[in-house]
């Protein structure tokens, strides 16, 4: 396949890379001219890549944050054709796709995707073909969907040894999404700044490394995410705190019999996430 890549930060990269490999033509474009020449000198795009030849690309990719690839759509849906399957990588789907639908023109496929893989650190250099082992594939039917889309992001999932590979609609989507990626960053950026006793680091174990681990966020993107969300987020949000009272409850009226039991719960539908 011919693939397209807009964006080679992070997952854009990464995708080049195990693309790449993979015996796919991999073309690629990043606004950053370093990194555009890393990209060439690494090899994991054609070297004699322009933004050109999204015009005969089999899959485009649009791996940028939510807004801009909004605007880069606009800015090259002449560059599009019908045989092309269009994507992108965002992790949000509902708003996204009900503002692309707005001008997107008639006759174009689009399907959105959603690798549930990354890192704390973003960019180029972060990239890792690795990422996305076992990881969950989330592919978001639009309209605008053709048959020949799903099978070519399934595709691209197996090359890149993603694991389960599910098909939701935008809005469940995002309700999964505000439960199990956007509200686990808001709580790790909660619970470290509870706190503001600086000897807490000298206590501080492998538990409260893992959990705030995706507090070193990368804010620009998760407030974009957050805000374009914030329903869904809230709903969560809301929940999270409903079961916080729960136990704040049990702590309080020394019910060690429901405390026991609360925890059970929890134990129980942890090990059936494995």
């Amino acid at each position: 396949m011919k693939i397209f890549i807009v964006g080679l930060g992070l997952i854009g990269a990464s995708y080049a890379e195990g693309l790449k490999e993979k015996g796919h033509r991999v073309y690629g474009y990043d606004q950053d001219k370093t990194t555009m020449a890393k990209a060439k000198v690494q090899n994991i795009i054609e070297k004699d890549t322009s933004i050109n030849d999204i015009e005969t690309a089999d899959l485009v990719i649009i791996a940028l944050y939510p807004e801009a690839t909004i605007a880069f759509l606009k800015a090259h849906q002449h560059r599009f054709n019908r045989s092309q399957t269009l994507s992108d990588v965002c992790g949000i789907k509902t708003w996204l796709l009900t503002e692309i639908e707005r001008f997107l023109p008639a006759q174009l496929n689009y399907t959105s995707h959603h690798p549930m893989a990354g890192k704390e650190t973003p960019g180029f250099d972060a990239k890792d073909k690795t990422l996305f082992k076992d990881a969950n594939f989330l592919i978001v039917k639009t309209a605008k969907t053709h048959k020949r889309d799903l099978e070519r992001l399934e595709h691209i999932a197996n090359d890149l040894n993603f694991g389960q590979i599910s098909l939701l609609t935008p809005q469940k989507h995002d309700a999964l999404i505000a439960y199990t990626s956007q509200l686990t960053h808001v709580m790790a950026s909660s619970l470290i700044l509870s706190s503001k006793d600086d000897d807490a680091i000298k206590a501080t174990g492998n538990s409260f490394r893992d959990l705030t681990r995706i507090a070193k966020i990368h804010p620009p993107l998760w407030s974009e995410l957050f805000l374009n969300n914030k329903t869904p987020l809230l709903q969560a949000i809301s929940q999270f705190k409903q079961a916080l009272s729960e136990i704040e409850s049990l702590l309080e009226r020394d019910d060690e019999a429901g405390l026991k039991q609360f925890l059970k719960n929890a134990k129980k539908r942890r090990e059936s996430y494995d």
